[in-house]
């Protein structure tokens, strides 16, 4: 690619992925959550596949440690759901109205969805491109 293309991706891919982690973070007290937070994370991946090359993006990315990343969100959304249908009854709210904790179970939902979204989604990306 361009010199200028691969300096604007290198510009832009941390204010991707800080949209994309503010997306994440903020879905349950606005529209968004975790499929368009892992969704735009994803993207700034992409964005860094398509300037920089695939060899670039495999330094970045390594496909196994993405697996392992899936496979502990995954467990971490078991335990998240365990814990609203055991415990839940006796752990109250621990944060005020509209405020960033004000659903800790709603947002460690949203988090754990985003990677789990990000995840799926830069494995397609991945395998798109070495085909």
């Amino acid at each position: 690619m361009d010199v200028i293309v691969r300096t604007v991706v290198k510009w832009m891919m941390p204010f991707v992925l800080l949209l994309g982690i503010s997306i994440m973070f903020h879905g349950h007290l606005t529209p968004g959550g975790s499929f368009p937070g892992g969704a735009v994370i994803a993207s700034a991946f992409a964005l860094v596949v398509v300037a920089f090359g695939i060899k670039k993006t495999e330094r970045l990315l390594i496909e196994k440690t993405i697996h392992w990343m899936e496979g502990i969100v995954a467990m971490m959304l078991a335990l998240i759901i365990i814990f609203e249908y055991v415990l839940r009854g006796y752990v109250g709210m621990t944060g005020g109205m509209f405020g960033i904790f004000s659903s800790p179970e709603v947002l460690a939902l949203n988090v754990a969805g985003g990677f789990m979204v990000f995840g799926a989604l830069i494995l397609v990306v991945l395998l798109m491109v070495e085909e």
